[in-house]
């Protein structure tokens, strides 16, 4: 909380951990006195929660995984030395699973060491700090409620056993879209518990000021500099967008960017892909509707109402809103604008629907005119051949040729020529959308195109600019498909795609067994993979390709994508749920600014681990309150820092985490035959 205009109090949790001379029996008394603490006498029981061990909150599927973790790197003392609980932990450690109504042990075994605090995870560093130690009771078949409790350690929080206890994740994943929207009120009925205004709409006095600002050019787009923000405020303000309105909110802001075209994609994915998942039943006001129905806002026009009979899945009506912004301000032209930016971020007090800040729209650039080509089309063919509404998927395919043509004739004059890096970022979009464009339309350039330049024919291997297969695998996948639809493809660019992805998953290695982690050990973009990280489960999009491509015994990917989802779960060094609403310890203080003051939303999504390290403002912001104060000292999954004010933790991103953490829920879903997932 702010206590003064420039100084902030934080709300703190310290885990003090004591070494005492003497073992302590269960349910020793124990009284702690210090000149400036003093804690009345505390019964010590084995059953007591302890911080050291870690578990999956929302429980453990009955046919699935089942794995407990121990271990915990326990700070520094004042002269700098770190503590661990390795001592007090081996494979000779014995663990209980204790029946939680009746006390009574249900299996027993030694602890296994999967990690050892001197085991690199990336770069010589090891993450953890400790070593970390496993309890695996998979072969456990009753439903229940139980808690692990280990010798000389403690007890993890209760847990539950059931069928499948991770459907309400998949829920709240993509009930955090609807929460995210720009342009519609959230009432109780849809809500569940949080209600707002309607914001972002012309229609209620916000002037959106319309701009020449190329998003890609900027910040926010693809390049370094200039400040977007900066950029805009400078900008005449002599006409508006009526029509700019709609799509998602980027993360803890209110800007809207074409980036998310990326979420759109995946969306439409998962509905082809997942058919468990045309079950999801999200509680939006388009729930169980057709597109022409009375409720519907996402429409561009009075006659853009599909074929007013067929039902589509929840999740298709969300891609509709996140795109609708794009979909209402295309121009007759085809051309495509970044999308919508405040002009400043964080001014206290100001909300989404009465903001101080001024709103302005990007101009119509190619980069955005691809990127939107891609989700277009691929949504676009979904809604046609898989939900059976060719009106409207048929009409979503022209939007994408329209755009598509546009961004090539800015690209055949040399729009992408103002720099190398806005040539080869224009390209790998333009790559992007030429083979979903192709497998809705049959447009014959965008085939063209995608034959001469894409990275997986063994003649071009490195692509145009230098792609590579994993910048765009699921588009790529397209082109295969577009074969198997009767669609003319090259069979040695097509075969090359296909064993490509049928052994993605088998090129990244396990990073470490410790939490269940299932993350490649490679990641060359740095410390940024944490905002995909841990905590998103990303690495199910690798393995649902494959699985998508080679079908087979689904057990060992399942086993996987099951055990990614217990990190953002509360199994991790903090015990702390990334997910508001699914644990038994939320993240205290997640970065949204129209919530500054309202109870968290269940659904909403954190980084948790710190992204990189901290910038100055979030050091100045959070002094006083870290020990040790250098986040240099912490070991990388140690970095769970529950402030708002830590940025790099506590935002989220709409085509980030919150996008892996749906898909991987979704792809969990059907992997568990879907019959509760949906």
């Amino acid at each position: 909380m702010r206590t003064s205009p420039r100084s902030l109090a934080h709300e703190q949790r310290h885990l003090i951990s004591l070494i005492l001379p003497l073992p302590l029996a269960d349910n020793a008394r124990v009284r702690i006195s210090t000149l400036d603490l003093d804690i009345p006498t505390q019964a010590i029981r084995a059953s007591e929660p302890s911080e050291a061990i870690h578990v999956c909150h929302t429980g453990y599927a009955l046919g699935g995984p089942k794995k407990a973790y121990a271990g915990l790197w326990l700070g520094t003392d004042r002269a700098g030395n770190h503590g661990t609980t390795d001592p007090f932990l081996s494979n000779e450690t014995v663990w209980r699973l204790v029946d939680g109504t009746t006390g009574e042990t249900v299996t027993q075994g030694r602890l296994a060491r999967v990690k050892s605090g001197q085991e690199p995870h990336f770069d010589d560093l090891n993450f953890n700090g400790c070593d970390i130690y496993e309890a695996d009771f998979t072969r456990i078949d009753q439903t229940g409620d139980y808690r692990i409790e280990i010798e000389n350690l403690g007890a993890s929080v209760p847990f539950p056993i059931a069928e499948y206890p991770y459907a309400e994740a998949l829920r709240l994943a993509a009930r955090w879209y609807f929460h995210q929207r720009s342009g519609c009120a959230i009432s109780q009925k849809h809500g569940e518990g949080r209600t707002r205004p309607r914001n972002g709409h012309p229609a209620d006095g916000l002037d959106v000021w319309q701009t020449d600002t190329r998003l890609g050019r900027t910040s926010e787009g693809f390049s370094r500099q200039p400040y977007a923000s900066e950029v805009l405020r400078k900008q005449k303000r002599d006409r508006t967008n009526p029509d700019a309105w709609g799509g998602w909110h980027d993360a803890g802001d209110w800007d809207r960017r074409v980036q998310h075209m990326d979420a759109i994609y995946r969306m439409a994915a998962v509905v082809e892909m997942f058919p468990s998942s045309h079950r999801l039943d999200l509680n939006i006001p388009e729930s169980g509707k057709t597109f022409s129905a009375p409720e519907i806002e996402a429409r561009k026009g009075a006659e853009d109402r599909g074929d007013g009979k067929t039902v589509l899945p929840d999740l298709i009506h969300e891609a509709l809103w996140g795109i609708s912004l794009w979909r209402r301000t295309q121009g007759s032209d085809g051309s495509i604008i970044g999308g919508v930016e405040y002009s400043v971020d964080g001014i206290e007090g100001s909300v989404s629907w009465n903001p101080v800040q001024r709103a302005y729209a990007y101009g119509p650039e190619e980069w955005a005119a691809y990127r939107f080509a891609t989700a277009a089309a691929k949504l676009g063919h979904v809604i046609a051949k898989t939900c059976g509404d060719r009106t409207l998927g048929n009409a979503l395919v022209k939007e994408a040729v329209a755009a598509w043509d546009w961004a090539e004739a800015q690209f055949e004059a040399g729009s992408a020529q103002d720099s190398e890096r806005a040539l080869s970022r224009v390209t790998r979009a333009r790559l992007r959308a030429a083979a979903p464009l192709y497998r809705a339309s049959g447009h014959a350039g965008a085939r063209a195109i995608f034959e001469a330049h894409n990275p997986f024919q063994p003649l071009s291997e490195t692509g145009s600019l230098g792609t590579r297969p994993g910048d765009f695998p699921y588009p790529a996948y397209d082109y295969v498909l577009a074969g198997t639809e009767g669609r003319a493809v090259d069979l040695v660019i097509s075969g090359a795609i296909r064993n490509w992805a049928a052994t993605w998953r088998s090129h990244s290695e396990r990073i470490g067994r410790d939490y269940g982690l299932n993350n490649t050990a490679q990641y060359g973009w740095g410390l940024g993979w944490f905002r995909f990280g841990p905590g998103s489960n990303w690495r199910a999009a690798e393995a649902g390709l494959s699985w998508f491509v080679t079908g087979g015994d689904p057990a060992p990917i399942r086993d996987m994508v099951i055990e990614g989802l217990w990190f953002a779960l509360g199994c991790n060094p903090s015990n702390t749920s990334f997910i508001q609403g699914l644990g038994k310890r939320d993240f205290a203080d997640p970065l949204t600014l129209d919530l500054r003051g309202f109870g968290p939303v269940p659904g909403q999504i954190s980084f948790g681990v710190a992204g990189g390290e901290m910038r100055g403002f979030e050091k100045r912001k959070l002094e006083g309150t870290l020990h040790p104060a250098d986040q240099k000292d912490w070991p990388r999954y140690a970095q769970i820092f529950e402030s708002s004010r830590a940025v790099l933790c506590a935002e989220h991103g709409m085509k980030s985490n919150a996008m892996e953490w749906l898909f991987a829920c979704a792809f969990a879903a059907e992997l568990m035959n879907g019959e509760e997932g949906g």
